[in-house]
């Protein structure tokens, strides 16, 4: 069992919100040379009895800064269970004395992150399932509609087939598999440009546990738990979202811990830490700062500029001239077509096909408005449900200078299928989504060449991320081939995003290769003309400079 990692957030109480400060001040101070020893020391003097002191040994003869993801993911559980268990003390003392792993840690984690920015849709949800003893589970629903803070580096995954193995329950039964135990599956929405302070990554490519699909969360990340619902005997399931309500949070927490000095503006970096019983270097500029200069340089860092990258490549290149995404996902079905069905599952699928490079729609919008009849009107979004025929046939006709991908349901598609492809309607693919595909096989072969199969929802989001991706990637060679190179990169980028969530969103076992397309972007890049060029490469190396120093 896992304890739980999370508390209540609580801007009145001055020991929380300085010791949230100082974890904040821990990770990016300056790294000071006694640091590797005193936490080697630390663990061993910790793990004297654990059996974990080979551990400690082979971490001192092979450990680089540059690895503490690997390290993290290890299967021998060192350092990540002696460094959360010191976490979940809150003990500012305790954790200064691993801040040597937990620097290290934070940077490659921001590093993961910023370079992710270029392919992460606007938001992303995934999974964390666990077991609680019924007493943390009924503290954990005191906190419901409240703020809460992760008080470890939180282990999430995007397959929620692995989150289920973690929480010890059963899917199909709704049912919890521990006698004396809560399953709980936590789905946790972050909105990827509001995580600045506290970065996330999707660490599979440095995980030594590569088939769990893993996302770390950095420690101290603020959540509002919108909602606990019961799915079964013992067996829920937590929401939890992270957005810009949660990120100006993070900044009231930090200036309470200020306020509770009186607003002294004469109070340094280093009279908190000594306060706070850390010592510090007091010969070090960084620790003869204000206190609340830091805070306000936290509150001033802006991803945005390296989130928009992308729409600046595109907009110095004269991009997108007749290159804006024109896909369109049309899904029939007689339930998952209604607006208030299944809002979640339609929101998974929208934001991983949404290539829109603007500001996201709020909540409290896509609430009202996600996959309704009249939403085109507003603004043509990437994906519209419908419930009959008639809406779908009217919707492809509609939209007909759109590239289509439809998704229906087996029932509705063997009526639908043979009379828009008999009557020579344009589509680029059709998906089948069934329960039970074998019902359907009979009329579906006399089509097997136009559509694809499915019978679950994360199989069939990934293929047609991918094949939405490879729609692209044909774009671009033929923009290529008429000599239209800025067009053909616009539309590469598009593929390369497109593959890259396919790859990372859903929890899929498969991957798909992206090799191909980045040799076709460097073909591209060297088909520009030279002012183009040169251009597109300082842009790189400016954005790369705002990112390191963000």
């Amino acid at each position: 069992m896992v304890e739980n990692p999370f508390r209540l957030v609580e801007l009145s109480d001055e020991n929380s919100t300085r010791n949230h400060l100082s974890i904040s001040i821990l990770c990016n101070e300056p790294i000071q040379q006694s640091e590797y020893d005193q936490f080697i020391r630390y663990c061993r003097l910790l793990c004297k009895e654990s059996g974990e002191l080979d551990s400690i040994s082979e971490f001192e003869l092979r450990y680089r800064s540059d690895q503490a993801v690997q390290w993290y993911t290890r299967p021998s559980g060192f350092p990540s269970k002696l460094v959360n268990k010191i976490c979940r003390t809150e003990n500012p003392r305790s954790i200064w004395k691993i801040r040597y792993f937990l620097k290290h840690l934070h940077e490659q984690l921001s590093q993961i992150y910023r370079r992710s920015l270029f392919w992460l849709p606007k938001s992303v949800t995934v999974y964390r399932g666990q077991t609680l003893s019924p007493r943390e589970f009924q503290q954990l629903v005191q906190c419901n509609k409240k703020n809460i803070l992760t008080t470890t580096y939180l282990s999430t995954t995007s397959a929620y087939e692995t989150a289920a193995a973690f929480a010890d329950c059963d899917i199909q039964s709704r049912q919890s598999l521990s006698k004396d135990q809560i399953s709980i599956i936590f789905r946790i929405t972050l909105r990827t440009k509001h995580t600045r302070s506290r970065p996330f990554a999707y660490i599979q490519e440095y995980s030594h546990v590569r088939d769990e699909k893993e996302i770390l969360i950095s420690i101290g990340t603020i959540f509002s738990c919108v909602d606990i619902c019961e799915r079964g005997i013992n067996f829920y399931e937590i929401s939890l979202i992270h957005d810009q309500y949660e990120e100006e949070m993070e900044k009231k927490i930090q200036y309470e811990a200020i306020k509770s000095y009186g607003n002294n503006a004469r109070v340094t970096i280093g009279d908190f830490l000594m306060s706070m019983n850390i010592p510090s270097l007091l010969d070090d500029d960084f620790y003869d700062r204000s206190l609340i200069s830091l805070v306000e340089q936290y509150s001033q860092r802006n991803l945005k500029n390296i989130a928009d990258l992308e729409y600046r490549l595109m907009n110095m290149l004269n991009l997108p001239v007749g290159v804006n995404p024109d896909h369109l996902v049309i899904w029939l079905d007689h339930h998952i077509g209604k607006n208030d069905d299944y809002i979640d599952l339609k929101r998974t699928l929208e934001n991983a096909i949404d290539l829109d490079l603007g500001e996201p729609f709020p909540y409290s919008e896509i609430d009202a408005l996600i996959l309704c009849k009249q939403t085109h009107e507003l603004r043509e979004r990437p994906l519209i449900p419908v419930t009959t025929i008639n809406e779908c046939l009217e919707l492809i006709d509609l939209y007909r200078h759109k590239k289509i991908f439809l998704i229906t349901s087996g029932s509705l598609g063997q009526n639908l299928v043979p009379y828009v492809l008999n009557s020579g309607r344009d589509l680029k693919k059709i998906f089948i989504f069934c329960v039970h595909m074998c019902s359907h096989i009979d009329w579906a072969m006399d089509f097997a060449e136009q559509l694809l199969m499915f019978d679950f929802q994360t199989h069939l989001f990934q293929r047609i991320t991918y094949e939405i991706g490879m729609y692209y990637q044909n774009q671009a060679l033929y923009f290529s081939v008429a000599n239209q190179h800025r067009k053909a990169l616009c539309c590469l980028y598009y593929c390369q995003n497109m593959i890259m969530r396919a790859n990372h969103l859903f929890g899929s076992p498969t991957t798909y290769p992206l090799t191909t397309i980045e040799q076709y972007i460097e073909r591209e890049k060297s088909e520009l003309p030279p002012d183009d060029t040169e251009s597109l490469s300082a842009l790189v190396e400016r954005s790369s400079a705002i990112a390191c120093n963000s």
